[in-house]
């Protein structure tokens, strides 16, 4: 072998080994960052007005993990449940597996916003705070 084929072989593994590392660091960060889970049923009408303003809020917010979790499907109430829901529309923040915190019912654009604001580990994403 070359010194040309010994150079290559290296740039080849030493560049896998750095894309491995960097996407098992990463999942590592993602697995301690809080989540959003959204309680909801679709026969609920504050769950269908409160639905236009959690997605306005949660495009300042497009890094965060979001779950969605419709009571008329059987799991989903049962993982409602287990969380510790008790109303439609609630939001939770869920870190490591616990509820950090929720919000029960239909709030508005600024609560609903200093809510994320107090509960989630990174800044808006935008200019969202000025809406």
């Amino acid at each position: 072998m070359g010194i040309g084929s010994k150079w290559l072989w290296m740039t080849v593994v030493g560049s896998l080994l750095i894309t491995v590392l960097l996407a098992w660091s990463w999942s590592i960060a993602r697995a301690h960052e809080a989540k959003i889970v959204y309680v909801y049923s679709d026969s609920c009408g504050y769950c269908k007005t409160f639905a236009p303003t959690l997605e306005t809020v949660l495009m300042e917010y497009p890094q965060s993990t979001v779950e969605r979790l419709d009571i008329g499907e059987q799991r989903d109430l049962d993982s409602a449940l287990l969380l510790g829901a008790e109303a439609t529309p609630t939001v939770f923040i869920v870190q490591d597996g616990k509820v950090i915190d929720k919000l029960e019912g239909d709030a508005p654009v600024a609560v609903l916003r200093n809510f994320f604001q107090k509960n989630l580990n990174y800044p808006l994403s935008g200019n969202g705070s000025n809406r």
